[in-house]
């Protein structure tokens, strides 16, 4: 019966490295790129700080592999020492993988690319905050739609391990009210966007990025209903929007010792919004043993993160 340690050989050589067992661990090299893996059943803290030590010198990558249950400090010991850490679902997708390219599926993508590799997912970036958002198949009527997902389960699977060492993943859909707008500056300029209102929290932001609206998506999710209606939705979006786009005259007036600045805003009716409808936007929920974590599905982008640190204090970043 083959064990943990033949399973991790097999995958390190169906990768192209070159292996060699060396006190009990595999050591495995490809051109200029090495690793080194322990394996072990129910990991100790003890058998964790030994393999730390016993491979300090060693300039590569390094990765434990476990079965059994990690206890969460170990996991914390692991992400601070920089070892990767592979447990059940880690190892069961490499076996799976390489079974599936015995049979002429070809190669499929591989946690080890992931550990020799220093780049995150790639992430859509959002453009220049003077374009203009497209929405495709945008509805007329204040009909229900979906932003299409890009961010798949395996691109934020990549992005909690790095983060949070994420091992519970739900997509929730959030409920936002958009309004296309069109705002007149004072010098005759015109700003126009995207305003979205989120129907559970009231949040409002700009959204800059294209997106898809669809029907219906594939991926298990559940979804959220806005506890704010349209109208309440529609006043927050004005408000934003003259908020963060309010055009001002400075005229400065000296007097003497002081100088005083007159501010002009926007005109009366300045402003032009148009309701896009009521959209639902697909959201990872993501828990780790590290913290907690908001991703957006469509621009990858992190919404908000909840980080444990080392004393155990909550420190909370807001994308």
């Amino acid at each position: 019966m083959a064990t943990l340690k033949d399973h991790l050989v097999q995958i390190l050589a169906s990768r192209d490295f070159s292996v060699e067992e060396k006190d009990g661990y595999i050591f495995g090299r490809r051109d200029d790129i090495s690793v080194v893996v322990m394996t072990a059943g129910d990991m100790l803290l003890e058998d964790v700080q030994d393999f730390v030590k016993n491979v300090s010198g060693f300039s590569g990558r390094k990765i434990v592999a476990s079965l059994g249950k990690v206890d969460d400090s170990v996991q914390t010991y692991l992400q601070q020492s920089g070892i990767h850490y592979w447990g059940r679902e880690e190892i069961e997708h490499e076996i799976g993988s390489l079974q599936l390219e015995t049979v002429g599926a070809g190669p499929g993508k591989s946690l080890i690319d992931e550990v020799i590799s220093d780049d995150m997912p790639q992430r859509l970036t959002e453009p220049p905050e003077q374009s203009i958002p497209v929405i495709l198949e945008s509805a007329q009527e204040r009909t229900e739609r979906i932003v299409k997902p890009n961010f798949l389960l395996e691109d934020v699977k990549y992005l909690a391990r790095h983060e949070i060492q994420g091992y519970k993943f739900e997509l929730e859909l959030v409920p936002h009210y958009l309004f296309h707008f069109i705002l007149t500056l004072s010098d005759g300029q015109q700003k126009a966007g995207i305003a979205a209102v989120n129907g559970l929290t009231s949040h409002v932001e700009t959204w800059r990025w294209g997106f898809e609206l669809i029907d219906s998506i594939d991926l298990p999710h559940s979804k959220r209903e806005p506890k704010i209606d349209f109208e309440q939705a529609k006043k927050l979006a004005q408000d934003l929007v003259a908020k963060e786009y309010k055009s001002h005259t400075e005229i400065v007036k000296d007097f003497g010792h002081s100088e005083v600045i007159e501010r002009k805003g926007p005109k009366e009716g300045s402003m032009e919004i148009e309701p896009k409808g009521l959209v639902y936007l697909p959201v990872w929920c993501v828990e780790g043993t590290n913290g907690a974590m908001i991703v957006n599905s469509s621009s990858g982008k992190i919404i908000s993160e909840h980080i444990r640190s080392q004393d155990n204090e909550a420190q909370t970043r807001q994308g």
